[in-house]
């Protein structure tokens, strides 16, 4: 017959708690870490992932997975039809804004939007609505940034806001002047994302059947699908199931163009992470637990002579780590929401992650994974000396006292040497000794680590490699019908160099140009440009030939000199001065293989298209080699971007545009030259100014947040090693205090027994710091490696002083310790008490 003793086990597991306050304390501060650092990380990659995730879909425009163009109306309703397409909304271009002075030159355009697109794709991805999407034919709604280009700033509703359009873009000249009234606002993020370049107007259905807009000439089906893991296969599948034209793309949002494979290394960075959490926190459980049931050995031994099963022995141990656990993981988790609500935030923003707000994640899957891998921890580290408990005979634990001999080994005489007697303490329980050392060690290790990678992001060598110069202007006016404008005329250019310790500058000048196609020299080239191209792989040749057009850039050629530095086949850069030779913009050089020269005709954009300049003949350059495709940030026309060297540049045009200027000052006068330019560019939106100082302002505000962040990780870590350091020395003192009384009996003075426990804890100190020094530094500098692939501008600095202040703490430590835990046992008790003590 069965004998259900579950309430004796339970008043067991309560009263060895209440006799263990102490070692609760341990634990419930080793699961509160561990629960807090867990429900911290989660907290933090969780809310930066869905910062990140938001910024996308608010660039984009849209919470949509997934668009298909020209949609015919029986493949709209078979698209509503499809099982795995859970919502389809539609909208379709209407007209072309004409753009005034004061606006600047960004691309508007008035854009349709049906019920469903705007309200469960388009809405979400907007902030601060404002109003109703317009129902009338007059009526628009327009993003805050855009009413601000037109000049205002306190829109109302029903207010009037004059607009000339066109609605067909081969003929620009054939506006409509209208007055709309403004139904509503948004906060929309496409002009950061554009660059002050792009954005839209919403307008009714109304004003697009006036104009005879539909889906399927103008617009587009934007799809939201049922399983976002499956959006590229979806995507796939839409084209069978819809039986699509080449004329009908299907494009996936670019947040879910890359696949599975950044998800993947995101999921291993961050199973990672909480391997390592769990196993710091393991170490700290693990050893406290151990302890706590070596000491309590001889009371489960007695256990088991009245009967109690290795089985109710091991729920007597389990049970109180899961009592403890409903108090530490509370704990923990609180603190964890806590930094969710304040210091995320802050983190985020400060690192610049983000440029549309930062999104906290408050997922309850956050807090209970927290909780679920703190209790896993906590059990995995308790399991074993469950075991221990469960499996010892009642015979042995009568004999137990907390202190293991190996009697087929055999010591050296230690002849009186307080050190050896306490190297050889330290070891005596070599299983506790590793937990200890691990710790201890893994947490300066990380330490060190976080404040190498931290301090190794030198903000100086990051800047020299992004940028040129100490100023850079650019010019964002876009090409039209009358040519590319010219922004940085004489008068802006004396300007500059009455600028305040004025050094030099340097130009980019930028012009259309045409290049001589062939197939045998660019036909590699036209097949990978189709690839990614649609519509491309219809032309013939002679259409290639005829619209083989791109852009041509000047530049000189001091520019090239860092660039050279990073090239396998350096450029030659007085040739390329004297106009000798010409550089192709690409990462991909092998598409030029049969190109050695190039042929190129300038073009000038006038009323009735690209033409030659006047008196402008094709010119043949040697081919002298390639630059980056992201060199200067030009980007392509059909025809690759071709460099040449400003000299030639001003042979061929007279007066080329001058694209952007790199401007040096000397180091005293950055500030004042910045305050300058700024006025100088100040209204005018066409100018984009950037600057290594206020750059460098940036960077250093995000380095002090991610230096914070990290060390306090990595102190958090190292406080669970010094808490192991401290249950261990403390615990083991107190176990061993009958074999310190039999040395003072035979003539160890209290002083000598004092030097020996601070020597054995200046040991644990010593081989901590041998250990990190060897093994953690090698681990460091392998961490750094991996890093610098990735951060090329990342030099290596070791950090001398945090070192030296941590390895003093650790020492302080190990020593103040042993002193702390033996004086309690010499003020509690006299040598005759703890001689007398069978334990």
């Amino acid at each position: 017959m069965k004998n259900n003793n579950g309430a004796v086990i339970r008043r067991l597991t309560n009263r060895s708690l209440k006799a263990n306050k102490k070692r609760n304390l341990f634990i419930i501060m080793a699961i509160t870490l561990t629960t807090f650092l867990l429900g911290s990380v989660f907290s933090i990659g969780m809310s930066l992932l869905e910062s990140k995730k938001m910024e996308e879909i608010r660039f984009l425009g849209t919470v949509a997975h997934a668009a298909v163009g020209h949609p015919t109306a029986s493949q709209l309703e078979q698209l509503k039809r499809l099982d795995y397409v859970k919502v389809v909304g539609t909208g379709n271009n209407v007209g072309y804004v004409k753009n005034t002075e004061g606006m600047g030159r960004i691309s508007l355009t008035l854009h349709y939007f049906d019920k469903t697109e705007w309200e469960k794709l388009r809405s979400p991805a907007y902030t601060d609505i404002v109003g109703s999407y317009p129902q009338k034919e007059n009526e628009i709604m327009v993003s805050v940034g855009v009413l601000e280009k037109i000049g205002i700033t306190n829109p109302s509703i029903g207010m009037e806001i004059p607009i000339a359009y066109y609605t067909d873009s081969k003929d620009s000249d054939a506006l409509i002047s209208e007055n709309f009234r403004l139904s509503g606002w948004f906060t929309s993020y496409a002009l950061i994302q554009s660059m002050n370049r792009a954005d839209i107007i919403l307008v009714s259905e109304e004003l697009s059947k006036k104009h005879g807009k539909t889906i399927e000439t103008d617009g587009t089906a934007t799809l939201m699908f049922d399983d976002a893991s499956r959006v590229l296969e979806y995507c796939e599948k839409l084209k069978v199931d819809l039986n699509l034209t080449e004329n009908q793309p299907v494009v996936p949002a670019q947040a879910y163009q890359t696949g599975k494979e950044a998800t993947i290394a995101s999921l291993i960075a961050l199973s990672a992470v909480i391997a390592f959490l769990i196993f710091t926190g393991y170490l700290l459980i693990y050893n406290v637990m151990y302890i706590s049931v070596s000491q309590d050995v001889r009371f489960y031994g007695l256990l088991k002579t009245l009967g109690t099963t290795p089985k109710q022995i091991k729920r007597i141990v389990v049970g109180q780590i899961l009592r403890l656990c409903m108090i530490g993981i509370p704990i923990g988790a609180l603190l964890a929401l806590l930094i969710s609500l304040v210091a995320v935030p802050v983190a985020i923003s400060m690192l610049g992650a983000t440029s549309t707000g930062v999104v906290v994640s408050f997922s309850p899957l956050i807090y209970l994974g927290a909780a679920f891998f703190a209790l896993l921890t906590a059990l995995l580290g308790a399991f074993k000396p469950a075991r221990k408990a469960a499996v010892i005979s009642p015979i042995e634990a009568q004999k137990f006292t907390g202190i293991d001999y190996v009697s087929n080994h055999v010591y050296k005489p230690t002849r009186g040497k307080l050190y050896k007697m306490a190297l050889r303490n330290i070891f005596r329980e070599k299983k506790r000794a590793v937990v200890v050392l691990l710790s201890l060690s893994l947490g300066m290790t990380t330490f060190i680590a976080i404040t190498t990678l931290v301090s190794g992001m030198n903000i100086n060598h990051y800047i020299e490699a992004m940028y040129e110069s100490d100023f850079a202007l650019k010019n964002f006016a876009l090409p039209d019908a009358k040519g590319l404008k010219q922004k940085f005329d004489d008068a802006f250019m004396k300007s500059l160099e009455s600028l305040p310790g004025f050094e030099k500058l340097n130009i980019t000048t930028l012009e259309w140009v045409r290049l001589e196609y062939t197939p045998d020299m660019f036909g590699e080239y036209i097949a990978a440009y189709a690839s990614i191209q649609n519509g491309i792989g219809n032309l013939n040749e002679e259409q290639i030939r005829e619209n083989f057009r791109g852009f041509i850039a000047g530049i000189d050629g001091e520019v090239l000199t860092k660039l050279n530095e990073t090239l396998d086949k350096p450029i030659d850069i007085d040739a390329f001065d004297r106009g000798e030779l010409a550089l192709i913009a690409t990462d991909n050089p092998e598409l030029f293989s049969n190109v050695r020269e190039l042929t190129i005709s300038p073009l000038k954009k006038s009323e009735s298209g690209l033409e030659k300049t006047s008196g402008g003949e094709s010119i043949k350059i040697p081919l002298g080699g390639f630059v980056p495709y992201s060199f200067k940030n030009i980007g392509s026309g059909f025809a690759p971007t071709v460099f040449i060297s400003n000299t030639l540049m001003a042979k061929i045009y007279q007066e080329p545009v001058i694209s952007e200027i790199n401007l040096d000052v000397s180091k005293e006068y950055e500030q004042p030259a910045l305050n300058l330019l700024k006025q100088f560019t100040n209204d005018d939106n066409e100018i984009y100014l950037t600057s290594k100082l206020e750059a460098m302002r940036e960077l250093s505000s995000a380095k002090m947040v991610l230096f914070v962040l990290g060390v306090s990780l990595a102190l958090i870590i190292a406080l669970i090693g010094v808490l192991n350091f401290v249950n261990v020395m403390s615990v083991g003192i107190m176990v061993r205090r009958h074999e310190l009384a039999i040395l003072e009996s035979i003539g160890m003075s209290r002083r000598q027994v004092r030097k020996l426990l601070v020597r054995e804890g200046l040991g644990y100190a010593v081989i901590t710091l041998l250990l990190v020094f060897t093994i953690g530094n090698a681990v460091t500098l392998g961490i750094f490696t991996l890093f610098r692939q990735q951060a090329t501008y990342a030099a290596y600095s070791y950090p001398f002083f945090p070192v030296i202040l941590v390895s003093i703490i650790i020492i302080a430590i190990c020593v103040i310790t042993p002193e702390v835990a033996y004086h309690s046992i010499y003020k509690k008790s006299t040598i005759i008490e703890r001689l007398r003590e069978t334990e």
